[in-house]
């Protein structure tokens, strides 16, 4: 038998904005998230900015490659994984809180 889950909350999709780096701002804290993947065009900007802001080389998908579109969603979601990566490291080294029993 398992334990029940101790978190009683969920991250609501709000829309394009709100979800598409979710998870590089809860995945720290050992909380899943969606992405929404549906704007090919914000996943390039997106991808742009967090590659610079992590120090990444960033290399532009432009529109007129073939299968553009699939390629940025790819490279969108790599970086994801990438950095989110790098986030869980230091949450999933610190010591674990014993559970209470009372």
């Amino acid at each position: 038998m398992t334990a029940p889950n101790p978190h009683t909350f969920h991250i609501p999709v709000m829309g394009l904005g709100y979800t598409i780096d979710t998870p590089l701002k809860v995945a720290r804290f050992g909380i899943s998230s969606v992405v929404s993947i549906i704007e090919d065009e914000l996943l390039e900007r997106m991808r742009e900015f967090h590659c610079k802001r992590a120090g990444l080389a960033y290399v532009p998908i432009p529109i007129g490659d073939p299968d553009h579109r699939a390629l940025r969603v790819t490279a969108y979601l790599n970086l994801l994984h990438l950095l989110v990566q790098r986030q869980a490291g230091p949450f999933k080294r610190r010591p674990s809180i014993p559970e209470r029993t009372s």
